[in-house]
């Protein structure tokens, strides 16, 4: 029992502080509303650059179907088709840049209004800001497998398809005054004038379908006339010059009377090979030499033929990685290191070059591929080093202090 005067001090224990259930809640809805919030602004700065680089490359590639649109009577339907069925194929190649683009304008006009900083004082990590962008790109490759995996194949066909019907439907065909008429890729006819009696004055035909002659007929006047549904140009008073390609001899034959066909027989009669490009994937990656082109053709894939596809199916594979590379590229630009002007723009300027050098290495190895398949791997030396590149930077600083951020 100690005494009035005892000098013991009593003893301090740690202050405990009560479990407050409030602060995760609060803190988990605020992750929730920033990553609305900068995935907001992703989205729709994406759709509306995606949307003015579509119609941009809308009308890029109608100029090659104004021709029979205007002066060869198709329809405004058809064309309007025409030209739509090939957009998804553009889109597999320009919306990773399109993203790349997007994440850039959109984090670094955060940084400018300052709005970066203060997540990153609320003690948001790089992670988490960038999480909005990650998710954005994750989804948008799996877009991008859809459609190399499936709709561009679909598509692709289907504009194939439509396409040689109408290049066999030889009732739309209109011969041009004074203008070289491309009938199809081996056939060019120039008529000087016509007459409102139906004849034709003034006749150039360049016929290349002979790999091994070229063969030139010059007449006076003709008429475009049509057999059992086949078009064909009759000519009166005319020369027949013949170019043989390998001894370069020329011969001529002088006539009084020729026909020569301009279309074929209906298209339904006709045998159109599929492309690589309209191809399933599995068959890509199956398919040997010597096997059959198609059920209704003697023609066999060749080695070099088996190469395209098989090109074909790892490209397929490798464009939709670049969407995901791309915004971890954009992220680490601009998030990784110090929040300091000079470092960022430089990153930014290596970003920029790593995404150009991608593209072009895309384009590059499938060149490579088509004629050694051991090149094949190269098709995913671009989108993956860009990718390890968006890490390391992601991963190689540390997260900016406070007293970093100027």
């Amino acid at each position: 029992m100690s005494g009035i005067g005892s000098s013991a001090k009593p003893v301090r224990r740690p202050r405990q502080t009560a479990f407050d259930p409030v602060r995760p809640r609060l803190y988990s809805g605020a992750m929730r509303l920033t990553t609305r919030y900068i995935l907001r602004q992703l989205v729709t700065s994406l759709v509306l650059g995606t949307a003015a680089l579509v119609t941009l490359l809308w009308l890029i590639n109608s100029l090659r179907f104004f021709d029979a649109f205007i002066n060869k009577g198709l329809a405004v339907g058809t064309f309007l088709k025409l030209t739509m069925l090939l957009m998804p194929g553009f889109l597999t190649f320009f919306l990773p840049i399109a993203l790349f683009a997007v994440i850039l304008f959109v984090y670094n006009r955060m940084t400018h209004d300052r709005e970066l900083v203060v997540m990153q004082s609320a003690g948001l990590s790089r992670w988490r800001i960038g999480r909005p962008a990650l998710v954005l790109g994750v989804l948008l490759s799996g877009f991008g497998y859809y459609l190399t995996l499936d709709a561009v194949p679909r598509l692709e066909a289907a504009f194939n398809d439509l396409w040689f019907e109408i290049r066999q439907e030889m009732t739309r065909i209109a011969l041009d005054e004074g203008a070289f008429t491309e009938v199809d890729e081996h056939l060019t006819i120039y008529v000087r004038e016509g007459t409102p009696q139906g004849d034709l004055n003034g006749i150039i035909i360049h016929d290349r379908a002979d790999p091994g002659v070229d063969v030139t007929i010059t007449a006076r006047r003709g008429a475009l006339v049509y057999e059992d549904g086949r078009a064909r140009v009759v000519m009166v008073k005319g020369v027949r010059q013949e170019r043989d390609k390998a001894t370069g001899r020329v011969s001529f034959l002088f006539f009084d009377s020729q026909s020569v066909p301009i279309g074929t027989e209906n298209a339904q009669t006709m045998i159109r090979v599929p492309e690589n490009r309209e191809r399933p994937i599995g068959q890509l990656f199956t398919l040997q030499t010597g096997d059959s082109m198609s059920p209704h053709t003697p023609d066999r894939f060749s080695d070099s033929m088996v190469r395209s596809a098989r090109m074909e199916a790892n490209q397929r594979l490798s464009k939709p990685i670049a969407n995901i590379a791309f915004a971890l590229l954009a992220l680490g630009a601009l998030l990784a290191g110090q929040f300091n002007r000079q470092g960022r723009n430089a990153r930014v300027g290596i970003a920029v070059i790593a995404v150009v050098l991608c593209q072009a290495s895309l384009l590059g190895a499938a060149n490579l591929a088509k004629s050694d398949s051991t090149y094949l791997p190269l098709l995913y030396v671009g989108p993956l080093g860009t990718l390890a590149l968006g890490l390391w930077w992601m991963l190689r600083y540390p997260r900016p202090g406070r007293a970093e951020i100027t």
